[in-house]
């Protein structure tokens, strides 16, 4: 019995061998260009979820020590593993905040490095039910009709949505815009003086390397638009 409580607390050290390495490596360098930071935060990280499984691992085989210990009335040895046990909880929880933290400051960087504006090139949208025609997307003559376009890896986060478009006085409706998880509508509206930029909102991306897709939600006439451009900015700029 005494032999597999030795084993637990050997492999408990283990686990936070790892967690103590990851607190040494941390270095706020002033001085260091984002994108070294970003490589020291996303060290720290990697060390930091490394040592997550082990930690919960050894929470699991303490409590089950502790069950045992108390059967035989080896209440000495059950105390030190509740104890050990209790510990080890604590830590998890300061290693859960501790990531937290890094995935915030990782983020807040990544976002730093974005462009001004992220532009989406035309030719690079998937149609569906559309057509390129005199250097604009139209065609949205029918509920549905979509363009999408692969997200370039970026953080999670608030995007300001620019559309650049021409929409006549019969023409205009309603835009969904979509990401994998959340979706934005927009009012399409009459430009009385040719193309126009006009922010569509904010919309939230909570994948980054999944798609944004354009879509007529909504129809006034035959036509949504001709659409010119579209761009996405980082709702902190």
């Amino acid at each position: 019995m005494k032999s597999g409580f030795v084993l637990a607390f050997t492999l408990v050290g283990a686990g936070l061998a790892l967690s103590a390495l990851a607190a040494e490596k941390r270095t706020d360098d002033p001085g260091a260009s984002a994108e070294i930071a970003l490589m020291r935060l996303g060290y720290e990280r990697s060390l930091i979820e490394a040592s997550l499984a082990p930690v919960k691992e050894q929470i699991t085989t303490l409590g089950t020590l502790e069950k045992q210990f108390a059967s035989e009335r080896d209440y000495d040895a059950a105390i030190t593993a509740r104890d050990e046990r209790k510990r080890l909880q604590n830590e998890l929880a300061r290693l859960d905040k501790e990531l937290l933290l890094l995935q915030t400051r990782e983020q807040a960087l990544k976002t730093s490095l974005l462009p001004d504006r992220i532009k989406f090139p035309l030719d690079a949208a998937t149609l569906s039910g559309l057509r390129h025609e005199g250097g604009a997307i139209t065609g949205w003559s029918q509920v549905g009709a979509s363009a999408t376009w692969k997200l370039p890896a970026l953080p999670p986060g608030g995007y300001e949505v620019l559309l650049r478009y021409r929409c006549g006085a019969a023409e205009g409706g309603r835009l969904l815009i979509k990401e994998a998880r959340y979706t934005l509508s927009a009012n399409i509206e009459t430009t009385l003086r040719g193309p126009e930029e006009r922010s569509a909102g904010t919309l939230k991306i909570s994948d980054g390397s999944g798609t944004l897709t354009l879509s007529a939600e909504a129809l006034v006439s035959s036509n949504l638009m001709q659409l010119l451009a579209v761009e996405l900015v980082p709702a902190s700029r």
